[in-house]
């Protein structure tokens, strides 16, 4: 059977985005054209039948509805699609997300590299690395694709500080406290580094997740937060939050400021969420390029596409040994702020 993306598969990743953010309360380098396309028709058995014979596990170290869990149901079908029309004759290749919120990582790592389970990660989990605290090393993945980079906020309760520098001079005089999500992840690893660089003090406050910290800003159990973009982006429009400060080049929301306009552009990319597809080490050579191949169509594909410009999904296109490399300048830069980090986490 021919895989088809439905209009009615859309509504149904919109539904999930929506209803999460309901309860919750809430190019590097250019690609050759060739470089992935050039695929052969068939797929030199390095398991047995045709590359994909069966489905292909998606591997979300996170629990559903997030960020990770709703790109990977959207890209699913395109995935499937563009496999199979790389493929003739292929039967599998259906996209499966499995949720492993604690063992995702060692999970995939360990997955046989034959092309049937891939999955996503950030740029923060290599941060247990530092610590020794990983199971796995993050830089042994097969990396397929940089997919989304998230602009990161700092906001405010909607009856909170106006502006940042209002935020900035209460700082100075008192503990303020700033939410970050859970511990050691990529919002709690922002906030150190937007303390460290810019030289701010707030009090950095774990939770369990984005929902828990929205709902303790909303409340006003804490001061600030630094969220993500896309995960607060409904409350924004809602007023029932509002920013402060974003860490781009550019912000349309009234009132905030951006961290280019303050002289640290640099940050724009090192307080962010690069969300990664990867596969285990060593993946094969033919599904590793197969699914390359496929990653670059549903990236081009017009529907997919203008899914993800209304989900507010800021889709990038750097695959292969570009994403690896995007991956490694991270690596740098943590090691380099490895004194710091482990002040604050070890």
């Amino acid at each position: 059977m021919k895989s088809k993306v439905a209009a009615k598969d859309i509504a149904f990743y919109h539904a999930t985005r929506r209803d999460f953010l309901k309860v919750s309360g809430l190019s590097a380098g250019a690609l050759a054209m060739d470089q992935f396309l050039n695929v052969p028709l068939g797929y030199a058995r390095e398991v047995k039948g045709v590359y994909p014979s069966k489905s292909i596990q998606y591997i979300v170290p996170n629990s559903p509805g997030g960020g990770y869990d709703i790109i990977g149901r959207a890209m699913g079908p395109y995935i499937t699609k563009y496999l199979r029309s790389l493929t003739p004759g292929a039967t599998g290749g259906d996209i499966v997300v499995r949720n492993e919120p604690r063992k995702g990582y060692p999970i995939l790592f360990n997955a046989k590299p034959d092309g049937y389970s891939i999955g996503m990660m950030d740029t923060s989990p290599y941060i247990d690395n530092l610590l020794g605290t990983a199971e796995v090393d993050f830089t042994k993945y097969t990396f397929l694709q940089l997919v989304v980079s998230t602009t990161k906020l700092i906001t405010a309760n909607k009856k909170g500080f106006n502006t940042w520098n209002e935020a900035v001079n209460a700082q100075k005089k008192d503990t303020l406290k700033m939410g970050v999500g859970f511990f050691a992840r990529a919002n709690h690893v922002c906030g150190i580094i937007a303390n460290e660089k810019m030289g701010t003090k707030f009090k950095l406050i774990p939770f369990r997740g984005t929902a828990d910290c929205l709902g303790a800003l909303m409340r006003g159990d804490i001061d600030t937060a630094m969220v993500s973009e896309d995960s607060s982006k409904t409350l924004i429009d809602a007023q029932e939050i509002k920013v402060l400060l974003s860490f781009s080049d550019r912000t349309d929301y009234p009132g905030a400021v951006n961290v280019k306009e303050l002289g640290y552009p640099e940050l724009i990319d090192q307080i962010s969420s690069h969300r990664i597809i990867i596969g285990p080490p060593n993946l094969a050579a033919e599904p590793k390029r197969l699914l390359l191949a496929s990653l670059k169509k549903t990236c081009e594909d017009p529907v997919f596409m203008a899914w993800a410009q209304k989900a507010n999904y800021p889709i990038k296109r750097v695959l292969g040994a570009d994403a690896e490399a995007f991956f490694l300048k991270f690596v740098k830069f943590y090691n380099e702020m490895a004194p710091v980090l482990k002040r604050y986490l070890a």
